[in-house]
């Protein structure tokens, strides 16, 4: 146990850190992030002379680099420490000794609460919101770098009860096969079998022995009526080499499971056909959308996957021996006042799909008088209640049913998919794409300040539901979990956290809940490809799109290149906050270098900001038009603000890459997007 400093930090060293503590104390910023704390640091051993404080291998050099925080507090420093991933203690160390005491989240929290509310009264009661215990009736990953792979944890769990426990889990995995049906279709065992677990296994080791003297290649309706006297209904397979090889997978399960056997059997199960997936905001359509406000990569996304899932339950429903064709609905609102897009469309087949199709809400109020004009994802929360009902009933409407899937996509479509899954008792699945917790620096703390625009308690609070609800989350990469050994990670930040006056979050999330799984976001390759592929770029389209990058005049277009055989820096995003592209108008403008070897061209948002109605958006407009004023960059700048297809996107980068470009990621914070 930690105790004093000497427990925390290399003794030699103590007297140097209390030093430091002491200049911290007498300083007005009370509240130091890791950034500024390192600085401090820094500063402090240059002053002093202590270069060695700063080699690797220094404790106290070793402690910041792992503390996301620091707060002064009367005659004591509480010290955030993140010893590795999604693991914290929090020190109170006294400023005038060397006493250290560790203090609990609820500690910290307070703290946090009193320095943004100093006359609050402490006798008022909190909200305080702990989801712990709920985890507590299930397994969790006991290594942190196990988190992200909770499928492949619940294999190897399941594998390792039913070889602890075969007894009850082969009748628990028996039951299951008599139960199972797929679109109102009783599949693999029919109701005429009424044995139990022992008799079907004898069974199928007669069938399997019976299916090695058929062709492998025998089709399933061959083999039907052979089936139907051992009670088998279709799922098995399409073919006798199949069927067998599935029978076969099932018998060791029951007589020797393992996770790679148990997996294996699973993904051979007829599970889904119907899929339904929520993305409520921004502007959901196929052509003349991306690069508005609240549009852009999730949508790529979202349209990319549908046609992936389709294509890939459609040769697994086949496999599997069934004629079930998959259908695939993707529920967003629907905008009457559409702005030459199909948003206003009740229903859009989705390109390159056989049954899969966008399917349009409208927004009402509390009239029912339908929203007509598009709404930021910031202010959409008191129409999501309404919202949810009329996609409950399109939807059971679509599929004559329930669907067997819901996918819910960023903090809106997570709420509405947790309202859903929850009342037709479906899978939920969440994609968060970017929690705006981390985006927003202290958007907790300071919420009410930000209130009035962005309403962050309504998303927070959506977040943490949504989140704790779903039976599943998926993420592009581990440290959008739980982030790195230098820095936290998306869903890390809900760990715990206090919005003063509103709520205390003690324990927001598990992040060692088998829910969490890695599956990092791919791209069309028909569109996406090297540029050094001529063959299978069009002439037509490279010579256009050069003339709209690098020449044309256009309303839409600001700026001439002096020099456009220089090669360009390139960025293409929304024109908001998060994405930054005024960030890199301005490095650039302030880099003489930069302008003297490259050109800037960005595709962002529009450049009239009475052309938009978000408030985002328009900020950063009238910046742009600054910044290119004040660096007279004219000469040097193109910015277009221009709704480009995604084919001519791909073949956007190709010319950038073709001309020795560089690509530029400014956003302040990406945990999901494609270009990542």
């Amino acid at each position: 146990m930690i105790k004093q400093l000497s427990d925390l930090i290399d003794p030699a060293e103590v007297q140097a850190f209390r030093m430091f503590l002491y200049e911290l104390w007498q300083q007005e910023n009370k509240y130091l992030l890791k950034n500024d704390l390192i600085l401090q640091f820094e500063k402090f051993c240059k002053e002093n002379q202590r270069s060695d404080l700063l080699e690797p291998g220094a404790s106290i050099e070793k402690l910041l680099r792992h503390t996301p925080e620091l707060i002064i507090s009367e005659d004591v420093a509480v010290l955030l420490h993140r010893p590795r991933l999604a693991r914290y203690r929090i020190y109170q160390i006294s400023i005038q000794g060397d006493d250290v005491q560790e203090i609990s989240t609820r500690g910290l929290l307070e703290l946090r609460n009193r320095l943004i509310m100093p006359h609050a009264d402490d006798r008022e009661e909190k909200l305080r919101i702990n989801f712990l215990p709920f985890y507590d009736y299930g397994p969790n990953i006991k290594n942190v770098n196990g988190i992200g792979k909770g499928i492949d944890f619940l294999n190897k769990h399941m594998s390792s009860s039913l070889f602890q426990k075969p007894e009850d889990w082969n009748k628990r995995l028996f039951e299951f096969l008599k139960i199972h049906s797929l679109d109102n279709q009783q599949l693999l065992i029919g109701a005429g079998f009424q044995g139990d677990y022992q008799q079907f296994i004898e069974q199928i080791e007669t069938l399997v022995k019976e299916l090695a003297d058929v062709s492998p290649e025998t089709s399933h309706q061959e083999l039907a009526p052979r089936l139907q006297r051992y009670h088998l209904e279709p799922g098995w397979g399409n073919t006798a080499g199949r069927i067998r090889e599935t029978l076969q997978l099932l018998l060791d399960l029951f007589q020797s499971p393992d996770s790679h056997n148990l997996e294996k059997f699973i993904s051979r199960i007829p599970m889904i056909s119907k899929i339904a997936i929520i993305s409520p905001h921004g502007w959901f359509g196929q052509e003349n959308v991306l690069g508005r406000p609240d549009t852009g990569g999730q949508i790529v996304y979202i349209l990319d996957q549908v046609r992936a899932l389709e294509r890939a339950l459609r040769e697994r429903l086949a496999q599997q021996g069934l004629s079930t064709q998959p259908k695939i609905i993707v529920i967003t609102r629907q905008i009457p006042d559409h702005q030459d897009t199909t948003c206003h469309l009740r229903r859009e087949k989705i390109f390159h799909t056989e049954n899969s199709f966008i399917l349009r809400v409208p927004f009402t109020d509390s009239q029912g008088h339908v929203i007509p004009q598009w709404i930021s994802r910031f202010k959409l929360w008191p129409y999501l209640e309404r919202f949810s009902m009329d996609a409950k009933t399109a939807l059971l409407s679509e599929f004559s049913g329930k669907p067997d899937l819901i996918i819910g996509n960023y903090s809106d479509g997570n709420l509405v998919a947790t309202r859903l899954a929850s009342q037709l008792n479906v899978t939920q699945c969440n994609i968060a794409h970017a929690l705006e917790k981390n985006k927003y620096l202290f958007s907790d703390l300071y919420w009410q300040d930000l209130e009035s625009e962005y309403h962050f308690s309504l998303q927070f609070s959506a977040d943490l539901i949504a989140m704790n609800m779903a039976d599943f989350i998926i993420t592009s990469t581990q440290q959008e979990i739980a982030g790195t050994e230098e820095s936290g990670g998306q869903y890390e930040s809900y760990l715990f956290f206090t919005m003063p006056g509103l709520m205390q979050v003690e324990n927001g999330i598990n992040l060692l809940h088998p829910k969490f799984n890695v599956i990092p976001p791919g791209v069309d390759e028909n569109i996406y490809f090297p540029y050094h592929q001529q063959e299978r770029r069009l002439n037509n389209q490279t010579q256009r799109l050069e003339k709209l990058l690098f020449s044309d005049t256009h309303p839409e277009i600001i700026g001439h290149l002096d020099q456009p055989d220089k090669p360009p820096i390139f960025s293409m995003a929304r024109l908001d906050h998060n994405k930054n592209i005024t960030g890199l108008v301005e490095s650039y403008g302030k880099s003489p270098a930069l302008q003297e070897q490259y050109n800037l061209v960005v595709i962002a948002g529009k450049i009239d900001p009475s052309h938009t109605d978000d408030v985002e958006e328009v900020s950063e407009i009238e910046r742009m038009h600054q910044l290119i004023a004040e660096y007279n960059l004219d000469g040097k700048i193109r910015w277009l603000g221009v709704h480009l297809a995604k084919e001519d996107a791909g073949e956007t980068y190709r010319i950038m890459a073709e001309r020795q470009g560089i690509f530029v990621q400014p956003g302040r914070f990406e945990g999901f997007g494609l270009t990542v």
